[in-house]
């Protein structure tokens, strides 16, 4: 009986402290039915460890461990990203510097947590198990250095950024795991800065742009595939039919990842590159921050779901964003997120648009886009392009057929927008290309072009701000952009002569790809490792 009662307990205070934590924060726990019954389960198992205050340490290790989570989200906004774990160390004098400034913002996880790990502790002495598990102690910890030890002689890349479906404290051990197993060894082993061009720039305040500025980030639409821009087959009639209007603006572009989860958070923080993730981690320079400190009223909706969003949003610096939907709140009930309709963004920016003519506006509007599996993209009795009974033919046929439902989203957006006078920019880019065969790239992983040359689109109606970007954008250029827009101007001067591209780890474990430019041209590029 002692068992249970103990494991109860351990169990309610790590799931009432990190739920207190969110309520008060006004943010919601993501994390799944299978992750309760797997950390009760754990608390269950360190009940039959021998000696009270081993014990203790294992019960109170993940509720512990969610107390540095809090304290790190309280302070940056963000959970610790393996990457910060290294900064800690490097950069003590001037973290610690910082922290005596700002102890007050970690009264509340110390209030919400250390009386329930009290009271665990009480418990433990009170109501001690009368049976226990030889050698599960040493089991127990070969667990812990397991995951660090096949992060660091495998490709395993669990914990590489914190996941909203983990709990908060279980966040920090695989942070801990992929800082010891990744970056420590590398910190350690390499000769030299491999960073080709650091990303550090500083903003000066200008005038702000009086309106709405629409951002839709797409999903896995390759530059290859839209008439627009040459391809052979019609997929964006309605996009072709604006190519003379002077108000209308489109090229191909350059993504900062091939990945979405590296290139969200690095469009959404202003960032690229090696060091881009000290900005993501940072947050200083998030888009919504920025905004907000502009009184714009921001929004973000995505077509994607929870569980697809899940190593996203942290870096999104949500706590600066009024109205947040994603695809459970969006389309409640759809069977399968896979088969999302982007259209359902725009059922709910319509009546936005129209409530708050008198404010200025910054939405982010995230697609499902064109990401695989492609034929759950479009509706199949509309289908434009057939199948033909050949896979790699019918893969480009469910794809092409994609790119027209992204025509279609284009063009209502569009029309909506020109429905009423208000000031308004749109600004449409791809997280990543997608590889269709060209190159004998298919999807979007490989460091080649096909992955990382995206479709970029801006409208702008009854605005006077126009920009003429270089010919081939980066997203660091039209985020920076949009952060003009914003009201805040970087010092960073363009085109630019060089860039990187990650793959699909922000440390760069996966490899990059070095870009250099002329006049704004890419000229070539040559992939590296570190």
């Amino acid at each position: 009986m002692n068992h249970i009662l103990l494991s109860i307990t351990a169990f309610l205070v790590t799931i009432i402290s990190e739920n207190l934590f969110f309520m008060v924060n006004k943010s919601q726990s993501l994390v799944p039915i299978n992750n309760y019954i797997g950390l009760y389960i754990a608390c269950f198992l360190f009940t039959f460890v021998k000696g009270g205050k081993l014990r203790f340490f294992f019960l109170a290790l993940i509720p512990t461990l969610s107390i540095f989570q809090m304290l790190h989200i309280s302070f940056y906004g963000v959970p610790v990203y393996p990457s910060a774990i290294y900064l800690m160390f490097t950069e003590v004098g001037e973290v610690f510097g910082t922290l005596k400034e700002e102890f007050s913002l970690f009264f509340l996880p110390l209030i919400l947590s250390t009386p329930l790990i009290g009271f665990l502790f009480f418990m433990n002495k009170k109501f001690k198990p009368n049976k226990s598990i030889p050698f599960l102690p040493v089991l127990l910890f070969f667990y812990l250095v397991y995951n660090p030890i096949r992060t660091g002689l495998t490709g395993n890349t669990w914990g590489r950024q914190p996941s909203t479906q983990e709990f908060m404290g279980m966040n920090i051990y695989l942070s801990l795991s992929y800082f010891s197993g990744k970056i420590l060894p590398y910190k350690v082993l390499r000769k030299k800065d491999d960073t080709t061009y650091k990303s550090k720039f500083t903003f000066t305040d200008i005038p702000k742009f009086e309106g709405n500025i629409i951002f839709v980030i797409g999903e896995s639409l390759s530059a290859n595939h839209l008439s627009l821009l040459g391809y052979k087959r019609p997929t964006t009639p309605y996009l072709n039919s604006l190519k003379e209007d002077p108000n209308f603006y489109f090229s191909k572009g350059i993504s900062s990842g091939v990945s979405t989860d590296v290139a969200l958070a690095f469009i959404a923080n202003n960032t690229f590159g090696l060091d881009g993730q000290n900005a993501v981690i940072q947050g200083k320079q998030c888009l919504f921050k920025l905004a907000k400190k502009n009184n714009f009223r921001t929004t973000f909706y995505s077509s994607q779901s929870q569980q697809q969003l899940r190593y996203i949003t942290n870096s999104l610096c949500l706590s600066s964003v009024d109205n947040y939907k994603n695809l459970e709140v969006l389309q409640p009930g759809i069977p399968d997120s896979n088969a999302a309709d982007d259209l359902k963004l725009l059922d709910s920016i319509k009546e936005d648009l129209y409530k708050n003519l008198d404010q200025n506006n910054f939405y982010v509007l995230h697609q499902r886009g064109s990401h695989g599996p492609y034929n759950l993209r479009y509706p199949k009795d509309k289908a434009t392009f057939k199948m033909v009974g050949k896979y790699q033919k019918d893969r480009v046929n469910h794809y092409d057929n994609s790119v027209i439902e992204f025509d279609k989203f284009m063009k209502e957006l569009i029309e909506t927008v020109k429905s009423h006078d208000k000031p308004t920019i749109i600004i449409y880019m791809s997280d990543h290309g997608e590889g269709l065969g060209e190159e004998g790239v298919w999807g979007h992983a490989a460091l080649k072009k096909p992955s990382f040359s995206i479709p970029v689109l801006s409208y702008f109606h009854n605005s006077p701000a126009k920009q003429d970007f270089s010919r081939e954008p980066t997203h660091l250029e039209l985020t920076l952009y949009i952060s003009q827009l914003l009201g805040h101007k970087s010092d960073l001067s363009f085109p630019l002569n060089n860039y990187s591209i990650l793959g699909n780890d922000m440390d760069g474990f996966a490899g990059y790809l070095d870009l250099v430019f002329e006049n704004g041209v890419l000229k070539n590029y040559t992939r590296k490792d570190i």
